[in-house]
């Protein structure tokens, strides 16, 4: 008659110290409490040795050490393992998988990876923080109530047309145009980092009606003085109304209008000095400027802390 194989006890394991040497003390089925020297500590490990499915090679995984894991919790994580190798599964893959899964729903989440991308784009090109934050919040209200705390890897192309079709049927097709752009450069940058493996914003764009390109109708010069009038008695605030006259003064674009800085003013020149990093071109640009521009430039002074050569006025 076989003889059964001694199991283990709590008595057992508390009992045996740690020696000059390893010990190895057999529960049956793989389980083993693996007793480390003097010299390394005396910890107390427990480890599960299999055989690996298909190769059939043998190894042994650490699960955990005691008491922290008491027997009774090493015996069901062995049973579990059993069960995983009577289908062909390997635990050790089995837990990794695990912890990608957990990984993934909690670090690599849609809006944990844009906000990666984001701030590397801000490193690599240059875009000004303000820029940022307006793609930030583009993102905020069109994208991320719905999709933000989805695993990225989870994500469909069926799923981005479900979630963007309101937008369409909203008609800011514009608005539609810029979030696929940056939805796919989102993605782009998530297979760069091998969080995906394909990049379901691919095409996209091709699924929705594109915006029509149309010119906007210039004011004419005989509306200007009623423009001006309304701009007047208009209930917006004072920084708002000076931005408007600022710009129809110099001739410039509103992202140029907006950045502009004490630092660039000449007064003793009367001139504007726009940088070439704020240049729709590139290149540097100076602006002649008139006492109408010089006034808004004193008006603003009141109301504000900018600096003004390296003094706060």
């Amino acid at each position: 008659m076989a003889k059964l194989a001694k199991k283990l006890t709590d008595t057992e394991i508390k009992s045996t110290k740690p020696s000059d040497k390893e010990i190895n003390l057999f529960d049956g089925d793989g389980l083993i409490l693996r007793i480390a020297p003097l010299s390394k500590g005396g910890k107390k490990n427990w480890h599960f040795r299999y055989a690996v499915p298909v190769t059939k090679k043998r190894t042994k995984m650490s699960i955990g050490t005691y008491p922290h894991l008491t027997l009774a919790r090493a015996r069901a994580l062995r049973d579990e393992y059993l069960s995983l190798l009577a289908n062909g599964i390997d635990p050790q893959t089995h837990n990794e998988k695990k912890a990608n899964a957990i990984k993934d729903a909690t670090e690599n989440t849609l809006q944990a990876v844009a906000r990666k991308w984001l701030d590397e784009k801000v490193k690599t090109s240059g875009i000004t923080q303000d820029h940022a934050k307006d793609i930030w919040r583009s993102l905020e209200r069109n994208i991320l109530p719905g999709l933000g705390n989805i695993p990225i890897k989870e994500i469909r192309p069926k799923l981005l047309k479900q979630h963007l079709d309101p937008i369409e049927q909203c008609g800011v097709l514009e608005t539609l145009r810029r979030i696929i752009s940056r939805l796919n450069e989102i993605f782009r940058y998530a297979a760069t980092e091998e969080l995906i493996e394909f990049n379901p914003a691919d095409n996209l764009g091709q699924r929705f009606s594109k915006p029509k390109k149309q010119n906007m109708p210039a004011l004419p010069p005989s509306e200007l003085p009623r423009f001006m009038a309304s701009l007047a008695n208009a209930s917006v605030r004072l920084e708002t109304r000076m931005l408007i006259e600022w710009q129809l003064l110099t001739w410039v674009r509103p992202g140029e209008a907006v950045r502009a800085r004490w630092a660039d003013i000449d007064l003793e020149n009367n001139t504007w000095n726009i940088p070439s990093e704020f240049m729709k071109m590139k290149r540097p640009h100076k602006i002649p400027l008139s006492k109408e521009a010089l006034r808004i430039l004193e008006t603003m002074r009141s109301i504000s802390s900018w600096i003004i050569k390296g003094q706060i006025q």
